[in-house]
């Protein structure tokens, strides 16, 4: 028997751990470890490992028969915590209306060590979370027959007996009794029996977000009395580090309430935020400047072509068959990007009366922020609560949350409640960018008009493993997070794919779907140069190569994108289409865009996407996901670049930095394809084949083969 009590969670999500293959690895080496390593992440490893046992830890049932879901899973508007609301009701047999989604901290309601990122939210709890509810559901129909005396039918939140008796599922949690875990798991609702899942629901939050109710952390202020306002000095180039400060001067100003000088640190308190950054920003710091960095020395160690790469996957004779002289080699460029979120860095911090720590921050990682903060600060983790904020615009940037330790610090060491809110200048200075890649390719074409080999040679900068230990970059040797994408799902014999990891004095870190979008521009835009080569339209050149059942999917979407765009119909002079697509994480994505030429300019008037992700949770969502990663990928595309002069980014500001406009977004139009599979991951998959499209639909109308991101003419 077992009384639930509420109380700190136990539910952890599980790390990716390849034990396994390490074993395997010792035994027969690094090679072999590296390409099970990438099988393993190629397709998507564990995204999470339950949800735990105890059903109080996620779905709190009021008096007044309303459901409180807490999830450890952040908002940043992909919609994840309608989804998991819609998923929890749905075996629960409560009405929509009465749900509400409220958001866990790393010391109150469940746990998660993964966070949210790599689209698995859904994905990687729609079995779990749905399990739990049933389980409690079982839990308190036996309690209501038990009290009620007869039988009982739940529905609508309300447990009905045949002689009309009646009690709701909120009153029935409130029992006073001992809970009994089901000894087996109980029945999951059929798919036919849905009334939720499935539904394009209104979003969970939808009321809080018209009224203005929802705290983003740049809008976080003390419950009580006043808020102060904190700023870190900043060094004048990328990897400068700290020497000594002086603080008499700074410590003088009038409005500043306290300095603090740390290990590597030097952070002001003040009345005002604009008083804050201007003593940050004149404190006597002596700076130890590493050697300036230029963007042409990027260039010369992006080669792709040199020493360094590690096998990641080979099969057949490649060498062999790309020795003649009929080969095509073709290369690819992706630049820096930033992620340029719409909120600029910022958190709050507060020692409470109970000396916990209190941090308010948008991360996608609160239990890796938690831990930080706590390392940095020589304190136990149980003294620091993050609770995530609404995050505006997260995209993995939000991974790694510096202002949060920054408050951190300054709250702390200073017993003041503290605000840290970075300005434009410093997001943009301090940005984890999109690293870098370059692509060589070569490929042949047999006389029947099927490819006989491809090799695809890519470097790039760190992703993933800029926030591992190094030990991991020296065992993996190359980058998984760098190199998702890069496995093509065409039927090619004889295939070889190699990957360089590259270093770079920037840091660098994810960006939305990783190198999905990297690769996917390189290897669509060769099967694009191959398909002409063979002089056979595009669209039908990846049907033909697209054999076995494990690609049925992407067959089925590539052939309903065509029927989508009219693919076969001939377009008015100096527009055309052009077709890409790819697989990721489970969810397949084929897509179409139609381009014209507009005084030398390039113009995307329209995209056509096709996405099978599985069962869909909720449509509306999952269509405005898809539709946001092509509107970016389009700014990718055509616009979206940094570069680097004397070890500082050229940009700024936007108006170093250009996104895409709303005039200049294309139409949009999605459609989703019936799926008996489980949820799969939809946040990511759609921005990878966006710029291949657009580029294959610029050769077709100009002839120009464009192999550059952005992409000019």
């Amino acid at each position: 028997m077992t009384n639930w009590k509420r109380g700190r969670r136990n539910f952890l999500i599980a790390a990716v751990v390849l034990s396994g293959s390490v074993a395997a690895g010792v035994r027969f080496g690094l090679p072999y470890l590296r390409r099970r390593a990438f099988d393993f992440f190629s397709e998507g490893g564990p995204p999470s490992g339950g949800v735990g046992e105890d059903p109080t830890l996620w779905l709190e049932l009021t008096q007044d028969n309303h459901l409180h879901l807490h999830v450890p899973k952040v908002e940043m508007g992909q919609g994840v915590h309608t989804a998991l609301g819609q998923i929890a009701a749905e075996e629960l047999e409560i009405p929509w209306q009465n749900v509400q989604v409220l958001q866990a901290s790393t010391l109150i309601g469940p746990s998660d060590n993964f966070g949210t990122a790599g689209s698995t939210s859904v994905s990687g709890l729609y079995h779990p979370l749905r399990q739990l509810a049933a389980n409690y559901r079982l839990m308190l129909t036996t309690a209501a027959r038990e009290t009620l005396g007869d039988s009982v039918i739940l529905s609508e939140g309300i447990f009905r007996t045949a002689s009309g008796s009646t009690m709701t599922l909120g009153s029935v949690a409130a029992l006073p009794r001992e809970w009994v875990m089901p000894e087996e798991d109980a029945p999951l609702k059929p798919k036919s029996e849905f009334l939720l899942i499935g539904k394009s629901l209104p979003r969970v939050d939808y009321r809080d977000m018209l009224t203005a109710v929802p705290r983003y952390a740049y809008d976080m202020r003390a419950a009580a009395g006043p808020t102060y306002y904190g700023a870190a000095a900043r060094p004048p180039m990328i990897g400068a580090t700290m020497g000594h400060v002086s603080t008499d001067t700074v410590r003088a100003l009038p409005e500043v309430v306290d300095v603090v000088v740390t290990d590597n640190f030097a952070g002001v308190i003040a009345k005002t935020r604009e008083a804050a950054w201007a003593a940050a920003d004149t404190m006597d710091v002596e700076w130890e400047l590493p050697d300036p960095f230029d963007q042409d020395e990027f260039d010369a160690a992006l080669d792709p072509t040199t020493t360094g790469a590690v096998t990641l996957k080979r099969k057949g004779n490649v060498e062999r068959l790309l020795s003649h002289p009929d080969t095509l080699s073709a290369d690819y460029r992706t630049p820096f990007a930033a992620t340029a979120g719409l909120e600029p860095q910022s958190s709050f911090a507060a020692m409470g009366d109970d000396q916990i720590l209190r941090v308010r921050t948008p991360t996608q990682f609160p239990n890796t922020t938690a831990k930080a903060i706590a390392k940095t600060l020589d304190i136990d983790d149980t003294q620091v609560d993050v609770l995530p904020t609404y995050l505006g615009g997260g995209f993995g940037r939000r991974s790694i949350t510096e202002s949060a330790t920054e408050a951190a610090i300054l709250a702390y060491t200073s017993g003041l409640p503290v605000h840290v809110g970075w300005r434009r200048e410093d997001e943009f200075f301090h940005d984890r960018f999109r690293p870098p890649t370059r692509h060589h390719l070569r490929g042949r074409v047999g006389k029947d008009g099927q490819i006989e080999a491809i090799q695809h040679l890519q470097a790039s900068g760190d992703v993933l493993l800029a926030n591992l230990p190094p030990i991991a970059g020296a065992i993996l040797g190359s980058d998984f997070g760098a190199t998702r994408g890069i496995d093509p799902p065409y039927a090619i014999a004889n295939l070889e794919l190699r990957a360089k990891r590259v270093p770079l004095p920037v840091p660098t870190a994810s960006w939305r779907g990783l190198g999905l979008l990297a690769n996917t521009f390189a290897i669509e835009s060769f099967i694009d140069e191959l398909a002409t080569i063979a002089n056979e339209d595009p669209l039908r050149f990846r049907l033909r190569h697209l054999a076995g059942e494990s690609t049925e999917r992407l067959r089925r979407a590539l052939a309903h994108v065509g029927t989508m765009s009219d693919w076969e119909r001939a377009r008015n002079k100096g527009a055309a289409l052009g077709i890409a697509c790819c697989q990721d994480y489970g969810t397949v994505v084929a897509q179409v865009a139609e381009v014209g030429i507009d005084n030398n300019l390039i113009r995307v008037r329209r995209i056509w996407a096709v996405m099978d992700c599985g069962q869909v949770v909720n449509p509306n969502g999952a269509i405005n996901q898809v539709e946001g990663n092509i509107v970016w990928g389009t700014g990718s595309a055509l616009k979206e670049a940094i570069t680097f002069h004397g070890g500082k980014p050229a940009a700024s500001n936007f108006d170093r930095y250009p996104l895409l406009r709303l005039n200049e977004a294309p139409a949009v139009q999605v459609e989703l394809l019936p799926s008996d599979l489980p949820p799969q991951g939809v946040g990511e998959p759609a921005i990878g084949p966006v710029p291949a499209a657009i580029a294959n639909a610029v050769y077709a109308a100009t002839g120009q083969r464009l192999r550059t991101l952005p992409l000019t003419l």
